[in-house]
């Protein structure tokens, strides 16, 4: 789709797109048939069918549609949001229903449903369509080229043909010409609308493309199908338009607004790091939420560090679409330079967040919540802030890892900080769960595939995991580097292994309770979240580090084959404890919100009112 890159100097419509349409759209002739289709399309859109001046109207119409779009009904609670939000908007297409062509037995199918996408010039071509469509059901997935600058780079590719369709006083040809190649632009412009243009206008566009779906649903007949759960939970959630309850907690969470620091909720929510994220958003969007900073328990600092350092590009990085003359920054990706953070300024970075905390001194910090997906205090392995010793000592952590490398045990306190799980995503969990066997039907004893010293140079002084690659040749075990058939591999293994790499926590513990597969974990420095909540001992088995050989694969092996009602019943448990690592869980029992609001609710109780305040006299009258 690169090569349909528009620059932002023809993102402004053509004065002359009508005169040199319009011939093309004028009387038919009957041998124009790409004319005469989109003649017609066009102008059952413009026959009765009148512009949407806002979305205030559209609840009830959104509601009524939920059934038919096959939605579940809580959605409504947050279309309501986006109805409210979307008052002053411009981005529903058409009012009322979408009209029906005239039934002609000689009509292509695909004009019931505008999704010819022959293209015109006043739109794309229909290669470029093509292109556009197989996007179209992966507007939700983030990680899918091999770099992050990469990652950003699609959707400002989108964002690109975003803008000529909004600047294009044509937009109903485009429509015509291809609906849901439309809608498709929409939802894979979306992380790069929030990045250029904030938030709100991403609420609603997304309110727009929504409204397109509800009028024009028969995706499956136009052959336009698309998966629809996250539109009703990561879209809604990370555009900050999916409210919750706070689990019925009395906490009272004032959420700061962090600008640049906390921008890119939908790109930063992708992998391990989308924890910033999700947590943000959670709180940002919950009954637990005070505006009022004298009220407020906590304080909570948005801040997508880790997505915002992992933007930098690199070197020649290749695959990147450089500007000329540039050996580092995209082409595509809007003023480029100013997206991502720097290494070597990471200590500055921190003291400007910090200076931007307002009410950060009044109990010296204490009361403040600091997220750390990955790495804790360490910036790409190398570069630390070390001013979080003398200005956030005292406050909470949300972290992945308590033992940090480089920084060591004294980078996590258990009496006020909280280890977190890694955010996984939703369609990671979806595969996974669809690949957990029963534990009669598995035929591996364990499995490890991921990063090892053979085939990434960070590990190659991780022991554990070279230790693991000693015992990939024996019989009824999986162990290398990635894989297609990852989920299929976990979803047929009775363990899987959970080694340290670079620090002490990974990810792959979470996986494996989505496969259903039996964690062994082998990293003696990891510490677990939730302790007080998981009966860790129930639901997994920690062998020492330093003695992953022969005598453990020999002891998994009599494990699994003497005692398999065992193995069973703790394959049961794990399934069941899975929904302690799913940010997409918003049960009220069981889910990493019920976790850490749990944690939260604890440290208020133990909270001391003041450290040393500067001075105290007595009331009048005593």
């Amino acid at each position: 789709l690169r090569v349909a890159r528009v620059e932002h100097r023809h993102s402004v419509p053509r004065a002359d797109d009508g005169r040199r349409l319009m011939p093309w759209l004028g009387t038919p002739s009957g041998s124009d048939v790409r004319g005469v289709g989109l003649y017609l399309r066009v102008a059952t859109l413009m026959s009765g069918v009148a512009a949407s001046r806002g979305l205030a109207s559209s609840a009830p119409r959104i509601e009524a549609s939920m059934a038919r779009f096959r939605m579940p009904l809580t959605a409504a609670c947050w279309w309501c949001s986006l109805c409210a939000l979307g008052q002053a908007a411009e981005v529903s297409l058409f009012e009322g229903a979408l009209p029906e062509l005239p039934a002609d037995s000689d009509a292509p199918a695909c004009w019931r449903t505008f999704s010819c996408c022959e293209g015109s010039e006043a739109t794309l071509s229909a290669e470029l369509w093509q292109h556009v469509k197989s996007w179209y059901p992966k507007y939700h997935m983030r990680e899918l080229l091999d770099s992050t600058p990469r990652m950003l780079e699609r959707h400002y590719t989108f964002y690109n043909v975003y803008l000529r369709l909004q600047g294009s006083p044509l937009w109903r040809v485009w429509a015509a010409d291809c609906y849901f190649g439309v809608i498709g632009i929409l939802l894979n412009a979306l992380p790069a609308i929030e990045f250029e243009e904030g938030l709100f206008v991403a609420q609603n566009v997304f309110a727009g493309a929504l409204d397109m779906l509800m009028k024009n649903n028969k995706t499956v007949e136009a052959n336009w199908t698309l998966p629809l759960e996250p539109l009703d939970l990561q879209l809604p959630f990370f555009l900050g338009v999916r409210g919750n309850d706070c689990q019925g907690s009395k906490l009272k969470v004032f959420v700061y607004d962090t600008g640049n620091f906390s921008l890119g909720s939908l790109f930063c929510s992708a992998g391990q790091w989308g924890v910033e994220v999700a947590l943000h958003r959670y709180f940002a969007a919950s009954a637990c939420r005070t505006r009022d900073p004298d009220e407020a328990d906590f304080f909570l600092v948005p801040d997508y560090r880790a997505c915002h350092y992992h933007m930098a590009p690199t070197f020649q990085q290749r695959g990147l679409t450089r500007i000329e003359g540039d050996d580092y920054h995209s082409a595509l990706i809007r003023n480029h330079k100013d997206k991502y953070r720097r290494d070597a300024d990471a200590d500055a970075t921190f003291r400007k967040l910090l200076g931007e905390l307002p009410f950060f001194k009044r109990r010296h910090g204490m009361d403040h919540i600091f997220i750390f997906s990955d790495q804790g205090f360490i910036v790409n392995f190398t570069h630390t802030f070390p001013t979080w010793r003398e200005e956030i000592s005292h406050s909470i952590f949300l972290t992945t890892e308590a033992f940090t490398p480089g920084c060591g045990p004294s980078c996590f306190n258990p009496w006020k900080d909280i280890v977190i799980p890694g955010h996984l995503d939703w369609d990671r969990i979806r595969l996974m769960r669809q690949h957990n066997l029963p534990s009669s039907e598995r035929t591996l004893l364990f499995n490890f595939h991921g990063r090892l010293p053979v085939n990434h140079g960070y590990y190659e002084n991780v022991t554990v995991r070279r230790a693991l690659t000693e015992l990939a040749h024996l019989p009824d075990v999986s162990i290398g580097g990635f894989i297609e058939e990852y989920f299929e591999v976990m979803g047929k293994s009775h363990f899987c292994i959970v080694p340290e790499g670079t620090s002490s926590w990974t990810n792959h513990l979470y996986e494996s309770f989505f496969a259903g597969c039996i964690p062994l974990i082998v990293s003696d420095r990891f510490v677990l979240p939730f302790q007080d909540l998981i009966e860790w001992s129930q639901v997994s088995i920690r062998w020492p580090q330093n003695e992953v050989n022969v005598a453990m694969y020999l002891y998994i092996r009599d494990l699994v084959e003497s005692r398999p009602a065992d193995i069973a019943e703790m394959k049961k448990r794990v399934d069941a404890h899975a929904c302690w690592f799913d940010f997409y869980a918003f049960d009220e029992k069981c889910s990493p919100y019920v976790a850490v609001v749990h944690a939260l609710e604890k440290r208020k109780r133990a909270f001391p009112k003041y450290l040393h305040p500067e001075w105290w006299l007595p009331e009048s009258g005593v």
